[in-house]
């Protein structure tokens, strides 16, 4: 039994046996009272306990077991299965939905995994809530920024397909990744570092060029270079303007 249903049951124990304080039991059982618990209980329960000290426990539980791990392969078994048997995104669904703003190391920490586990559909559902509550990475990482670490880590997911050639990328849908992201960006007005945005643009443009998404890949390296003129996609750029037809100042 997780670490969170132990403490639920405890949690719901401790509800009951406060509930009969100060009935008389001398003289004899009080329907009504012991109706009204059993119809509170749940609600009672959720009242009483706080999830995110729940959570909270069973996430350290689990990064506490992960330094048990040496193999990378090991450690993300290790997390899917955390996610899945302590209904990680249950709860952050719940506190998503209920508006809860605070400090919260188990979102966190969950997105971190999710992208680990390359479910990043599911991370970038949090991403919004990430920043609209100034949630801070953990300590251990060196960037307090959101945008900065996940676009670290889709390049490197966009770099490891790109090396692998064009059928490499088509199959893994990369670039799916990369337009939701810039999707969320351009939504939420997220600000970057020009250093940082001209890595996110640049890969975006090297992955569309790889599969002949020239208009694409003219655009994003366009936009990288007007951000980064270091960023790595000048020749590209020219190259793609003549074969499509575009003037460019590059």
């Amino acid at each position: 039994m997780s670490i969170v249903k132990r403490n639920q049951r405890k949690v719901l124990a401790s509800v009951l046996v406060e509930s009969t304080v100060g009935v008389d039991l001398a003289k004899g059982k009080d329907t009504s009272i012991t109706v009204t618990v059993d119809k509170a209980d749940a609600s009672r329960a959720e009242g009483i306990m706080d999830e995110f000290d729940f959570f909270k426990a069973a996430m350290d539980s689990d990064l506490a077991q992960l330094k048990k791990f040496s193999h990378i392969e090991d450690k993300l078994e290790y997390k899917a299965k955390a996610i899945e048997n302590h209904q990680y995104l249950d709860y952050l669904r719940r506190y998503q939905a209920q508006g809860t703003n605070h400090q919260n190391m188990v979102l966190a920490w969950v997105v971190i995994w999710l992208v680990d586990l390359g479910h990043w559909k599911t991370a970038f559902d949090f991403v919004p809530l990430l920043m609209t509550q100034n949630q801070r990475l953990p300590g251990r990482f060196s960037t307090q920024d959101w945008p900065t670490f996940l676009i670290d880590q889709l390049y490197d997911e966009g770099a490891k397909h790109l090396s692998q050639g064009r059928d490499a990328v088509e199959h893994s849908q990369v670039i799916n990744l990369f337009t939701q992201f810039i999707h969320l960006l351009d939504t939420h007005q997220w600000r970057l570092s020009e250093l940082i945005g001209g890595k996110l643009y640049a890969m975006a443009a090297k992955l569309e060029q790889s599969v002949f998404n020239l208009g694409n890949a003219y655009t994003y390296g366009t936009k990288a270079t007007a951000l980064n003129d270091k960023a790595g996609v000048k020749k590209m750029v020219r190259e793609i303007a003549k074969t499509i037809g575009k003037d460019t100042d590059l």
